[in-house]
């Protein structure tokens, strides 16, 4: 039996030998790639985290600005609704003035008519 495997001994030995060797080298490339690889991803997740920083200033600018405007159009829309309803007053406080002295009138007719006719 021993006549079996000492032939094939020495190349097993090497085998296992080169397999090894190869198993340790490729982990240290393995392990080199992993770290080349997280340090791409971590460069790309700054440079993503910069473009969203630059970008959010003017859209922040932008917003405000809008909304500026549309507080604008707010103020100037209630300054107009304040001129109308300020005309509506206007013209009520003069229906009632009319109505009053019509009113005023309609009493000293029919007091007239009280008076000439007991």
């Amino acid at each position: 039996m021993i006549d079996l495997i000492q032939p094939y001994l020495s190349e097993s030995i090497t085998a296992l030998l080169g397999g090894f060797i190869t198993w340790v080298f490729t982990r240290k490339r393995q392990s080199v790639d992993i770290n080349t690889t997280e340090i791409d991803n971590g460069s790309k997740v700054v440079t993503l985290y910069k473009e969203a920083l630059d970008d959010l200033e003017g859209r922040y600018e932008n917003k405000y600005k809008h909304l500026e405007e549309m507080s604008k159009n707010i103020e100037s829309l209630f300054e107009k609704k304040e001129q109308v309803l300020l005309q509506e007053i206007d013209y009520h406080k003069k229906q009632a003035a009319l109505y009053k002295k019509m009113y005023d009138d309609k009493v000293r007719e029919f007091n007239k008519y009280k008076k000439e006719h007991p």
